[in-house]
């Protein structure tokens, strides 16, 4: 039995879809704790992501999906039991920046990390003391670091762009996961670099993994999702081209998308053939297709691709 770990919140809707392509069913409640899933050998929880490598590590689970960067600051706060997990796949899904913003109001001349570092040691120099909010704080730490500057890190309990809301902001900076950076152009923060890139990641106990029967089980997995993963945003794409004289033009508009189409002879004479494409293509390639003598084209959406 594997048991796996699911995030409700912003990774939810696409961790779902993530299994129906990989051809899964999952039931779920609104306020449900352990979703239904039709396949025996596996059972789901559903809790915060954050809490993930945590309870991973302690061996409570098998595997997870969460953040890169929920990962990542486990693993700078606890290098040793981080050891007991690895990363599997990058799900490219749920995408959102650590970035660095400053109130636009409070410091409207900091306009980088060089530029904010000049206040910082202005701030020293007068014996003050600069504050940086985040929910990271070891990542925070180890930008910091990086770029020489010495602060007090504080995780808020609240929002965490409130704490350089004026007047009397709480903070000077903050580290601050944004998806459109739309909130903290709406409270007039401005953005002065970037930490990281973060993604979903699928995540393992190293001990499921030397486990034989649980190992072949997570393989399957991961074969799965691996083929959803490329199987999305592609299409099937079937079409006829009965007279045999416009296989060559019809084959010159493919080449430029697919390098091996499958072609089959069909009865009666003619030819039957087979491509995946990008879906965003269609629009450039079925009008010249048909122009050039191909007919009864058929598109289907491409669930999985496995290599």
């Amino acid at each position: 039995m594997i048991k796996f770990y699911i995030p409700d919140g912003h990774l939810e809707e696409k961790t779902l879809e993530l299994f129906e392509r990989a051809g899964f069913k999952i039931r779920i409640s609104e306020r449900g704790y352990n979703p239904e899933i039709d396949d025996k050998e596996i059972v789901l929880k559903r809790i915060r992501p954050q809490d993930f490598p945590f309870v991973l590590s302690l061996g409570k689970g098998d595997l997870a999906i969460t953040g890169s960067d929920i990962f990542k600051e486990f693993c700078l706060k606890f290098p040793k039991e981080a050891e007991k997990l690895k990363e599997l796949l990058d799900l490219k899904f749920g995408r959102t920046t650590l970035c660095v913003a400053v109130s636009e109001e409070i410091m409207p001349d900091v306009k980088n990390i060089d530029d904010f570092k000049e206040y910082c040691e202005k701030i020293k120099g007068e014996g003050g003391e600069v504050v940086v909010a985040t929910e990271y704080p070891n990542i925070a730490r180890e930008y910091l670091k990086k770029n020489g500057i010495e602060a007090i890190i504080r995780k808020p309990a609240g929002k965490t762009e409130a704490w350089i809301i004026p007047p009397m902001p709480e903070a000077d900076l903050i580290i601050e996961t944004t998806e459109t950076g739309r909130t903290l152009r709406e409270n007039r923060c401005r953005i002065i670099d970037t930490v990281m890139e973060a993604t979903a990641r699928l995540i393992a106990n190293r001990d499921s993994l030397k486990d034989k029967e649980k190992r072949k089980k997570i393989d399957e997995i991961v074969e799965l999702f691996k083929g959803a993963l490329r199987g999305k945003g592609k299409v099937n794409v079937y079409m006829n081209v009965l007279n045999p004289k416009n296989l060559d033009s019809v084959l010159d508009v493919i080449k430029e998308y697919v390098k091996n189409p499958t072609i089959s002879n069909l009865k009666g004479g003619g030819y039957d053939i087979f491509i995946v494409i990008d879906e965003m293509d269609l629009k450039y390639i079925l009008p010249e297709l048909i122009r050039r003598g191909a007919s009864s084209i058929a598109i289907s959406d491409t669930r999985m691709i496995i290599e």
